[in-house]
């Protein structure tokens, strides 16, 4: 049989437990560092251009978002996701934001909400500077453009930062 130096063994062991606690250390998940306040991103938009006279149609808004303290949803579901309709300043329509799972020991999230928005024939109008009721047809016929301000709030009532989106072209059929 081989003897083995008990010093050898000792550093050999002591070197493993060093190993170990390094990888454990580097594979913890690391706590999201973000404001309790959200923040949000405008990232894409699909299916924007539309006919005042559909009788339905859906566009689809995607907003990167984060929250540090992971309370993006508000508890009793009301809509916290604002878009107001830069044309004439109204909020145009809201959304509840799905329910989060919470990220690591610090409880902040991030990720990606895809909102999409409905609309029925007389919904979304186009506006005229002449004075022509809105959702007429305009004569000629032209198209509208119209871009959103959109914020959320989370459920401790904290207002994120405010992003454009858009743009949504109407066409005033």
């Amino acid at each position: 049989m081989h003897k083995m130096d008990v010093g050898a063994l000792e550093e050999h062991m002591m070197r493993l437990l060093t190993a170990a606690i390094v990888l454990m250390v580097l594979g913890c998940a690391k706590a999201p560092d973000f404001g309790n306040e959200p923040y949000i991103e405008f990232r894409d938009i699909r299916n924007n251009e539309i006919a005042q006279s559909d009788q339905a149609d859906t566009i689809v808004f995607t907003l990167y978002f984060e929250d540090g303290d992971g309370d993006l949803r508000p508890d009793d579901g009301e809509p916290n996701v604002f878009f107001t309709d830069l044309r004439d300043s109204t909020v145009a329509f809201s959304f509840a934001s799905p329910k989060i799972p919470r990220e690591g020991s610090g409880n902040g999230v991030r990720g990606t909400l895809e909102l999409r928005a409905g609309f029925l024939r007389g919904d979304i109008c186009c506006l005229f500077d002449s004075g022509q009721p809105p959702c007429s047809q305009a004569i000629p016929i032209r198209s509208d453009t119209i871009y959103y301000d959109v914020h959320v709030f989370d459920a401790a009532g904290n207002k994120s930062n405010t992003v454009k989106a858009g743009p949504v072209v109407l066409l005033c059929d």
